[in-house]
């Protein structure tokens, strides 16, 4: 009798085994809890997708718990996600909701972010966050398409080439490589010791970027008003080249002339300094001496209404007037011919004198 009862046993345990182990039953798989201790407000979600938060999930504010999922629908293309809150817990309107993930492989919950400085009404229970305020957070599956993708097709092919062909650049070149390092810190060095003045560089270009746009009117006025004159210069290129050639002949020639004659220059240039001295030395008389001159050619002009000219000069020069200007420049007086020995006896006004006619 024992061992029937032993048998019996054996067969209903592994009558209850065997659905179970099929299912494959475990903790996760049973429902989570829906309740709430305390008095709660119901509060809606609009999710894109909200495929990932489970009839049960936790609402939570950083990490404490203020509300949970009770049920979930499908509204206008979005996920709308029920929620009972706590009905201490007073949400501001701007309130952002995020579904996230607790672990990689952990359940999903949704986490409010409440505005740091809430200046608008609170929720009222039964309010709708809208979909503009809400977002779904990354899953396993979305890091592991990734992963997919920056492993498949994504150039790290390419990147093995560049190391590579950059090994290989490098490979023997070192001390070359190490001293353009060299000079590139040297000359970054430079830089930084100047920067002052490129700065001020920097900053005058700004300021003469300033000015041209401030007067670009200006500046499109003189272009327009330039146009005409580039093309009458247009016009007359060939005479200009021609110009440009006779200047050259005619710079030729002034340069042999100067070269021959560059000693009498000289000392003509020499000679004329000590009158070019005394035009200097009379200084602001020399205006009212050139008027006084020009009174003295109106005298003259009335004192020779003819051919003659009516004069009293009294002559006063030591020597002779030609050897004062042979003295000042050289050959500006033709030699006099000798006077007749009757004349040498005659006082010097007698050439002077004139007769009636």
């Amino acid at each position: 009798m024992a061992s029937n009862k032993s048998v019996v046993s054996v067969v209903v345990a592994l009558v209850i085994a065997a659905p179970l182990t099929g299912c494959s039953l475990n903790f996760q798989h049973l429902p989570l809890g829906r309740g709430l201790p305390g008095e709660s407000y119901p509060l809606n979600m609009e999710f894109v997708d909200a495929s990932l938060l489970p009839v049960g999930g936790e609402v939570r504010i950083g990490q404490a718990v203020v509300g949970r999922v009770m049920s979930m629908s499908a509204q206008t293309f979005a996920a709308v996600v029920h929620t009972e809150i706590a009905s201490d817990i007073e949400l501001p309107v701007g309130t952002r909701a995020r579904i996230e993930l607790s672990t990689p492989i952990g359940d999903a919950f949704v986490n409010l972010e409440v505005p740091v400085d809430p200046a608008g009404p609170i929720l009222e229970p039964g309010s709708t966050i809208e979909r503009s305020e809400t977002v779904r957070g990354p899953d396993v599956a979305q890091l592991l398409g990734a992963v997919g993708t920056l492993l498949n097709g994504s150039g790290l092919a390419q990147v093995k080439n560049i190391v590579s062909e950059a090994d290989q650049i490098l490979d023997g070149r070192e001390e070359t490589i190490r001293d353009l390092l060299a000079r590139l810190d040297t000359f970054l060095g430079t830089l930084d010791d100047r920067k002052e003045s490129i700065n001020s560089a920097l900053d005058s270009l700004n300021r003469l970027s300033a000015l041209i746009g401030d007067e670009s009117a200006t500046i499109d006025e003189g272009l327009r008003t330039l146009t005409p004159a580039l093309g009458v210069i247009a016009d007359q290129r060939q005479p200009l080249l021609d110009l440009l050639d006779e200047t050259d002949r005619l710079s030729t020639a002034t340069n042999s002339v100067l070269d021959q004659s560059a000693d009498q220059i000289s000392e003509i240039t020499g000679r004329l300094s000590p009158i070019l001295d005394q035009f200097s030395a009379m200084g602001p008389t020399l205006g009212e001496t050139m008027a006084n001159l020009d009174n003295a050619r109106v005298l003259l002009e009335r004192a020779s209404p003819g051919d003659y000219v009516n004069i009293d000069l009294d002559v006063d020069v030591e020597g002779t007037v030609t050897g004062v200007l042979n003295e000042i420049i050289p050959g500006a007086a033709p030699p006099l011919p000798p006077l007749p020995a009757s004349d040498r006896e005659l006082p010097i006004t007698t050439p002077l004198q004139g007769g009636t006619r």
